[in-house]
């Protein structure tokens, strides 16, 4: 059969990628848009730092929470309205933020903002599953990893452009109501499919016979416990770096809003790169925990040195904070996407995508009440690297110990 468009197998293969793409690119889009309004809520003395990662952590533990449910029914229940919901429903949160913004609506409003976000990611983890071949799911894995550095310029270019003219509310109802046509899109788009597959897969798949007790064991065995200390630092570096970007180069360099945004912009052009360069090295290593072990000691190198150029040059700070963020995105690609695709012939793909995602987003939210009080507290980034550095020192050694394990059960 001939090949059609991303180099799947056919029209409707390809389509369906796209429809996943847009889907999960789109809650970037109403997730980030808090983060590139941190430096204007803190300018103008709308709220503290503390405040502000009280409200990031929220969203972190909801979702975190949310991806536990998620990742459970995302194997039983039907996944096409399970992500129209969530692209759906983060759209009206935002909106609604645009009317109600004191810290206590954004609270609840972001909260919420976190547990229906939590829907999309598992289900579409589920149709790769069912809906690819062995070959087309890692090509699906990694293509889909581009939704996050791209959803990521597109939340800070919408949020840019809406604070070049309008107050900072209305980057709430712009990013909603572009959501809000994604969420339309999916839902169309996949009607016109039918996902006939996975209609068929709900009866064939080992998942209905696959209790808790075998999951744990399967986790257990397969080296995914050891796992989550190292998916709970990478998302700490990944998604905290990326928070509190703007605010570092608004603090230590006197910039804008709108250009500490546009800096911050380049992160995810970066990152694009990362997927595809884990991908080459994992290909000769063929252990997605070796190949993390790499990121995280590039990671830790690119930190001591943010260290040295923080408050000196912003560009070689950027320069470091590209890297570090880059290697964490290689590495959520590796044990975010890839690893989960591996349990496949259990039927529990979505079950373990699940566990994975959480705790990478419940170690975000703990961490970076810490980075709220170190930088609420005592105003000091040395301080703040100095505690990402360990974090990674201690991701890279418990990554190579569950190395061994993983690579006995991988396949």
């Amino acid at each position: 059969m001939k090949k059609s468009i991303f180099g799947y197998n056919n029209k409707r293969d390809g389509s369906l990628f796209l429809l996943c793409w847009i889907a999960y690119t789109s809650t970037y889009i109403c997730r980030l848009n808090f983060s590139a309004i941190i430096p204007e809520l803190t300018s103008l003395n709308i709220m503290s730092e503390s405040r502000i990662a009280t409200i990031s952590s929220v969203f972190f533990v909801c979702y975190g929470v949310g991806q536990l449910f998620s990742g459970i029914i995302g194997d039983k229940l039907n996944t096409r309205i399970m992500v129209f919901s969530g692209v759906l429903i983060s759209s009206v949160c935002n909106i609604l933020i645009f009317f109600f913004h004191s810290f206590e609506s954004i609270l609840v409003l972001w909260a919420f903002n976190g547990i229906v976000q939590s829907l999309v990611w598992t289900p579409i983890l589920k149709i790769a599953s069912v809906e690819y071949d062995p070959v087309s799911r890692d090509k699906f894995g990694i293509n889909m990893s581009t939704t996050v550095p791209i959803g990521t310029v597109l939340s800070y270019a919408l949020s840019l452009v809406t604070l070049l003219f309008l107050e900072w509310n209305y980057v709430f109802l712009v990013c909603g109501s572009v959501v809000g046509i994604s969420a339309i899109i999916w839902f169309v788009g996949t009607a016109k499919l039918k996902l006939k597959k996975q209609e068929k897969a709900k009866n064939d798949t080992p998942q209905s016979s696959v209790g808790a007790l075998k999951i744990l064991k399967i986790c257990l065995t397969s080296g995914v416990v050891l796992m989550l200390i190292p998916i709970m630092v990478q998302g700490t570096l990944k998604d905290s770096v990326t928070q509190w970007t703007p605010e570092f180069f608004s603090s230590q360099f006197n910039s804008s809003t709108t250009f500490s945004l546009a800096l911050t912009m380049v992160l995810p052009i970066v990152n694009v790169t990362g997927a595809f360069i884990a991908k080459r090295i994992n290909k000769k290593i063929n252990n997605e925990l070796k190949t993390s072990v790499v990121f995280f000691l590039i990671a830790v190198a690119f930190l001591l040195l943010l260290r040295v150029f923080a408050g000196k040059s912003a560009i070689l700070s950027l320069i470091c904070m590209a890297g570090v963020t880059n290697c964490m995105f290689a590495i959520n690609v590796m044990l975010i996407t890839i690893v989960p695709l591996h349990f496949s012939k259990h039927g529990i793909v979505s079950t373990v995508g699940g566990i994975l995602n959480a705790t990478a987003y419940m170690g975000c939210a703990a961490t970076n009440l810490v980075a709220g009080k170190i930088l609420d507290n005592t105003g000091n980034w040395n301080t703040l690297f100095i505690f990402w550095i360990a974090l990674g020192v201690i991701a890279a050694a418990v990554s190579l110990t569950a190395s061994f394990i993983w690579k006995k059960n991988r396949d």
